[in-house]
């Protein structure tokens, strides 16, 4: 990444606290410990972070909820699951991101701080996410709800659309994917070595050893944690953003083909020499993806 600005952000906040590099056994339990005590706690406003939308903190059962709204706006709502490899908090460009959505979609944004990895599994996450999907329909009609998320945010996402489709259930109005990791095998022929290396945020081993906590061991191609393996038809107009240097990239491509051949709606904005989740970053292309979510939100 060539740019001053985004090698800053990744350096400063995102390595130091969201690296998922493991060279041993020893410091992935570690980690897993750390995340154990740290999942236990509740999630606040980050503290460096003032905050320009109305926030409503609720909780939903045992689950936080977090409401981000603009001028009172909550007639259509943007139901964000945020990415961390099933086993992250939101960061703190999370939370910048989803004021920024509030303030330039006018949508409520929710964001729930659903069960993650160790302290809870596969089973547990996608039952919170539901419940949080089901009591958006108690206040809005499906049509006036979009779901977006990024990186694993995003498998769940689509997965969660995917078994609301299969059991004929209410789908949302629109999906939007971040990012998106789309097949937790990673072993696309696309992810050469030299993409590997663009990459210096997302690391294969550190995927695939979390998200087989998460799952309780499945398959890395069961479908709910590799949702590309799931049933593609049916589905809302799907809107994806990804960079030239991120591993999930080759399988967005391959995703984008593979919509495109079952005739279902997808758009897909590839930016070049961005890194994985560029847009939660406070950077110009960020301004781009915002304003294109807020053109296509409005388009039918």
């Amino acid at each position: 990444m060539k740019s001053r600005l985004t090698s800053k952000f990744i350096n400063k906040y995102l390595l130091p606290h969201r690296s998922i590099i493991f060279n041993s056994e020893q410091a992935f339990d570690k980690f897993l410990t750390k995340r154990k005590t740290l999942n236990e706690k509740k999630h606040k406003q980050p503290e460096t972070l003032n905050v320009k939308s109305d926030l409503d903190k609720q909780m939903l059962g045992d689950m936080q909820v977090f409401r981000f709204r603009f001028r009172h706006s909550h007639e259509k709502k943007i139901l964000y699951i945020p990415g961390g490899y099933n086993t992250l908090q939101p960061s703190v460009f999370h939370w910048r991101f989803m004021d920024k959505l509030a303030l330039s979609t006018l949508n409520e944004i929710v964001m729930p701080i659903y069960p993650k990895a160790p302290n809870y599994n596969i089973d547990d996450t996608f039952t919170a996410i539901f419940d949080v999907y089901n009591q958006l329909l108690t206040e809005v009609k499906c049509e006036d709800i979009v779901v977006m998320g990024d990186g694993t945010g995003g498998a769940l996402a689509l997965s969660m659309i995917q078994q609301l489709r299969d059991n004929n259930e209410a789908l949302p109005n629109k999906l939007y994917l971040i990012s998106p990791m789309l097949d937790a095998q990673l072993d696309n022929d696309g992810i050469t070595e030299a993409l590997d290396k663009k990459d210096v945020i997302v690391d294969k081993q550190g995927v695939q050893r979390i998200l087989d906590v998460w799952s309780q061991h499945l398959p890395l191609d069961d479908k709910r944690v590799s949702p590309i393996y799931g049933n593609l038809e049916g589905l809302p107009p799907i809107y994806m953003y990804g960079g030239a240097y991120e591993i999930y990239l080759p399988d967005m491509q391959r995703f984008t083909e593979m919509l495109r051949d079952r005739d279902q709606e997808i758009h897909f904005y590839e930016y070049k020499r961005m890194i994985h989740a560029f847009p939660l970053l406070p950077i110009r292309e960020s301004h781009k993806v915002v304003k294109q979510i807020v053109e296509t939100l409005n388009h039918d």
